[in-house]
């Protein structure tokens, strides 16, 4: 098995995941999409209350490892077993985990890796970032749930475009067909990111949660399921201690100190 190219911390309850194949710009093996996965579902109950998605040195993923293992031999490979096994799960984890994770996003995001920034919350951005669903290239057609997640963001049409061409596309155009939440200056970036996670790791960590839920339920439910979704979830906010030292900290008219209890 090839080695899991993969660095993973975990401080002040902010896990940080890097994608970590500089040399071929982060693409991920199958290892490493297991070791992603693994990362992802011990977050449930190792204390994180924030993930950064992320790269190493200058790009954040180009993508699945074409170079490495089986997709060497593509009529002896199994890509439905990889997808159902490794790549969902990983798509599925991020989605589905109530927890906040943010793509930090330099260089490259192309293939399996743009669509692993689609999957997250939030995604910002450098100057220099470049999207692409780059699969047509070497006639492929999508996976890793670009096909929901894109024209979710940017329209049917925009998407189709983008995927059919294996469009290269810009932070800014990104940014300006709302693909990302921002673009933020390369020496600014890990700053501004920390600072977010920071925010949301200290603030109501049960009704960022719930928020997550609700809106997961919005996207793919109807109106009905996600009135009912936001009835039940706001009970469980009422049962918190945060709720308490939120009216409490309103009243007094001073910062609230959550504890996420």
């Amino acid at each position: 098995m090839s080695e899991v190219k993969l660095a993973v911390s975990l401080e002040n309850r902010i896990k940080t995941i890097t994608l970590n194949n500089p040399k071929a710009k982060n693409a991920v093996s199958e290892a490493t999409t297991n070791g992603l996965r693994h990362a992802i579902a011990e977050s449930f109950t190792d204390g994180t209350r924030v993930i950064i998605l992320t790269g190493a040195e200058g790009n954040f993923c180009s993508g699945a490892d074409l170079a490495g293992g089986g997709m060497m031999n593509p009529k002896e490979y199994d890509v439905s077993k990889y997808l159902r096994e490794s790549v969902n799960p990983v798509i599925l984890g991020i989605r589905n985990l109530n927890i906040p994770v943010i793509a930090k996003v330099r260089g490259v995001a192309a293939g399996l890796g743009a669509n692993f920034a689609l999957a997250c919350d939030m995604i910002f951005a450098t100057p220099d970032a470049m999207f692409s669903q780059i699969f047509t290239n070497i006639a492929l057609s999508s996976d890793g749930g670009g096909a929901y997640f894109l024209p979710k963001a940017v329209g049917y049409k925009k998407a189709f475009e983008w995927m059919a061409t294996a469009a290269k596309v810009s932070a800014e155009l990104a940014l300006r067909h709302r693909m990302i939440n921002d673009i933020v200056a390369e020496a600014e970036i890990d700053q501004y990111v920390q600072h977010l996670a920071e925010q949301l790791a200290n603030g109501p960590f049960v009704a960022i949660q719930q928020t997550k839920a609700n809106l997961r339920e919005g996207i793919s439910g109807t109106l009905e399921s996600t009135l009912e979704m936001e009835a039940e979830n706001q009970a469980r906010n009422f049962e918190t201690q945060d709720f308490i030292e939120g009216v409490m900290a309103f009243l007094q008219k001073r910062k609230p100190n959550y504890k996420g209890l």
